[in-house]
């Protein structure tokens, strides 16, 4: 293939997907080619490992939101696959990145990139000096950010560990800023990068960056699907039998089968009668009022012995009784063998029972 044309016999070869031509080179924007991503994750097996990265980030916002006292929101994520180049060359500055190294069912390293000024911000809000963030940040702010975002991480290898329903074990979180040191990716080969748009109430409108190796993001589908995790990203779920769909549990899954409910009679059987003999032994506070009034905190610590304190009852005015806080009558005050009681003199009706409450 001198002229630049292609045979037939190397169109057939393409056509047929061979090995010989399934590596061709990255893309000027860093994109691995059709053919390639094909062979690696299609587009829906993309989106799919993206919504299961975005469901585990939203899950520790919501600690992120109570550091913050703000409202943190994450939006749909955008995956694409990336060159190690490509990766390199987008984020090398200007970035605080996170790396968390995995270990058990998923093995490798994943990164995290937001950007310094983000960063920065994120910060000061938790420091509670907000402000325009300087253009370098220092390792009181490094740790600051490390301590808000690293256990977003955390909950990400838990998250991913339910999905493919086996242990994960993640180390520490390392976070330093892209401009003071080595570029942490360093395996050379295809990376799946996911963005996520992340929005801190009033403050912050970024975006976060999760890059993973492209056989880790291979290896986290490929698992979520034999432990038979519910379909997303536009996967098909359920399907009328006889279309091609499967009518039984699969390998991996667990059968369901509907939970069936005795019927509720809807026959009239006469109204209910209460059981009064169940509240009979029920024990309530009866407490009679003689009067109240207001007093200002100064007079209140004036009191002493002798002290006299003006109420709001009139002399001879009936007493009010309360059970458990609310008027049911009114009465006088009677000695019965030198002990106070209350002759019952009027029953509060429930009309007038209705108006106290709504004046209170």
């Amino acid at each position: 293939m001198v002229d630049g044309s292609l045979s037939q016999e190397e169109i057939d070869l393409l056509l047929q997907g061979a090995d010989d031509f399934s590596g061709s080179a990255p893309d000027s924007g860093g994109g691995v080619s059709a053919e390639a991503i094909g062979q690696d994750l299609s587009p829906l097996e993309r989106e799919t490992v993206a919504d299961i990265v975005l469901h585990a980030l939203n899950a520790g916002t919501q600690g992120l939101g109570l550091i913050l006292s703000r409202n943190v929101k994450l939006g749909n994520p955008y995956p694409e696959v990336k060159a190690q180049d490509a990766i390199q060359s987008e984020f090398d500055s200007g970035h605080v990145v996170f790396t968390q190294k995995l270990s058990g069912a998923i093995n490798g390293a994943i990164g995290l990139f937001l950007p310094s000024a983000d960063a920065g911000r994120l910060a000061g809000i938790v420091m509670g000096s907000e402000g325009a963030p300087g253009s370098e940040l220092d390792s009181a702010q490094i740790a600051t950010v490390k301590d808000a975002i690293g256990p977003m991480l955390f909950n990400l290898a838990t998250q991913i560990s339910v999905r493919v329903g086996a242990a994960i074990t993640p180390m520490p979180v390392d976070v330093r800023s892209t401009d003071d040191s080595d570029f942490p990716l360093t395996d050379g080969g295809q990376y799946l990068k996911i963005q996520i748009p992340f929005v801190i109430e009033g403050s912050i409108d970024s975006r976060l960056n999760m890059v993973m190796p492209l056989g880790m993001a291979m290896e986290i589908y490929n698992k979520s699907r034999q432990q038979g995790q519910p379909a997303m990203a536009g996967q098909p779920q359920g399907g009328m039998p006889g279309m091609g769909q499967p009518t039984g549990p699969q390998p991996g899954q667990t059968g369901i089968q509907d939970v069936g409910f005795p019927s509720l009679s809807t026959g009239a059987s006469g109204p209910l009668q209460p059981n009064m003999n169940l509240l009979m032994d029920v024990q309530m506070t009866l407490t009679v009022e003689l009067g109240r009034t207001k007093m200002y905190i100064k007079e209140i610590l004036g009191l002493g012995e002798g002290s006299i304190i003006e109420l709001d009852k009139l002399a001879g005015e009936p007493v009010d009784m309360l059970v458990n806080g609310k008027l049911i009558a009114k009465g006088e005050v009677v000695v019965i063998d030198e002990n106070f009681g209350v002759r019952v003199t009027d029953i509060v009706s429930p009309i007038d029972r209705l108006k106290t409450q709504k004046q209170e």
